[in-house]
């Protein structure tokens, strides 16, 4: 049965509540673990947090420009926003800053906290991510990708994280940033990465109109092909026998996985996916062998660790206490100021980066 007709016609959505507030385009949204709340981030560079019936609680500001990404730690007492201003920022459920995390050098596109609450990432425009303690103490720089980061994701034992780049790679990292794998086969920029909820395995969305499954030792497993639009989003079901695609087709994809690469590493990449019943019309998507692409031993890439980070400029790649403003990087502000966000046109067209990425976000 297709996964749409399993919703009663009574129980379609609905607005419950309408959220306003915010002065420019609402950009991201975070439900706290146990739903009673949600928190929103917007290019009026404020995030906002509200109570799960839409009421008000709180508003986020000090960002100096739009908040791209949001994400709430897992207890649920703590959130991190990211921001075109170079930093990320942790705050308290009530809107209190406690720490503001600098050191980047471009925006900061995407933010992970990993399952045990203990540390997050984040990934930025200048081509490097970022692990820090929940305090907001940084931890290691991690290097290698030779373009723009546009996300980051946290295995589920907290032990290693991936990064996605318009390099037209992914990288897997040791949670310390020790270098892990290349993941090469993609021909254009990475738009996202998730991890299955076992850790065994992990798959990637394209604007080369394709997703890849890959095992977490990195090694390709299958290419998810059918669209015909660049691929914006990618999510795995809770369960991990399923993921969902969007795409610049105006369409998104529904992908059953039949056989999990969780099931062991020698086995063939042939039929791990293919499009369930709901996704597209028989025939129309095909999930084809992993041949193209290669994981291939990290060696560029590298971990910096937090001592050499010493030698920076003041103020880089410091947690300023909570209620003190921090510097943004020079070389961040003049990214920003040179334009490297732009604005979408209004109609639902996705935001794109300017200078690395051009195009129409449905763009063939």
């Amino acid at each position: 049965m297709p996964l749409w007709k399993k919703v009663p016609p009574d129980r379609s959505a609905r607005p419950r509540s309408i959220l306003t507030g915010h002065d420019g385009s609402a950009e991201a949204v975070a439900i706290a673990p146990d739903g009673t709340w949600l928190v929103t981030t917007s290019w009026d560079g404020t995030a906002r947090i509200w109570a799960a019936n839409g009421k008000p609680r709180a508003t986020l500001t000090g960002h100096k420009e739009a908040v791209e990404a949001v994400a709430i730690a897992p207890d649920g007492t703590w959130l991190v926003t990211a921001s075109w201003d170079g930093t990320a920022r942790i705050w308290a459920t009530d809107g209190a800053l406690r720490a503001t995390l600098t050191g980047h050098g471009g925006s900061v596109d995407a933010v992970a906290i990993a399952p045990d609450g203990t540390w997050l990432a984040t990934a930025s425009d200048d081509k490097t991510a970022r692990t820090w303690a929940a305090d907001g103490a940084h931890r290691a720089t991690l290097t290698g990708h030779t373009g723009g980061l546009q996300s980051v994701a946290i295995a589920p034992d907290s032990t290693w994280l991936a990064t996605a780049s318009d390099d037209g790679t992914a990288r897997t990292w040791a949670a310390d940033g020790t270098p892990r794998a290349t993941l090469t086969g993609h021909t254009d920029a990475l738009e996202a990465v998730e991890i299955a909820p076992d850790g065994t395995w992990l798959v990637t969305a394209s604007w080369d109109k394709t997703a890849r499954i890959w095992a977490a030792d990195g090694s390709p497993r299958a290419t998810l092909t059918g669209h015909t639009g660049r691929l914006w989003a990618v999510a795995i079901a809770p369960d991990g026998t399923w993921l969902a695609t969007t795409s610049g087709d105006q369409t998104a994809r529904i992908w059953a996985i039949d056989c999990p690469p969780a099931a062991g590493h020698g086995e063939s990449a042939r039929d791990a996916a293919r499009p369930a019943e709901a996704a597209t019309p028989a025939g129309a998507g095909a999930a084809t062998p992993e041949a193209a692409g290669t994981a291939v031993p990290e060696a560029a890439g590298a971990a910096v660790p937090e001592a050499a980070e010493a030698a920076a400029s003041e103020g880089v790649g410091a947690a300023a206490p909570g209620g003190r403003e921090a510097a943004v990087p020079a070389a961040a502000e003049a990214a920003i100021s040179g334009g490297e966000k732009a604005a979408a046109s209004e109609g639902g067209e996705a935001k794109h980066r300017a200078g690395e990425k051009a195009g129409s976000p449905g763009e063939g």
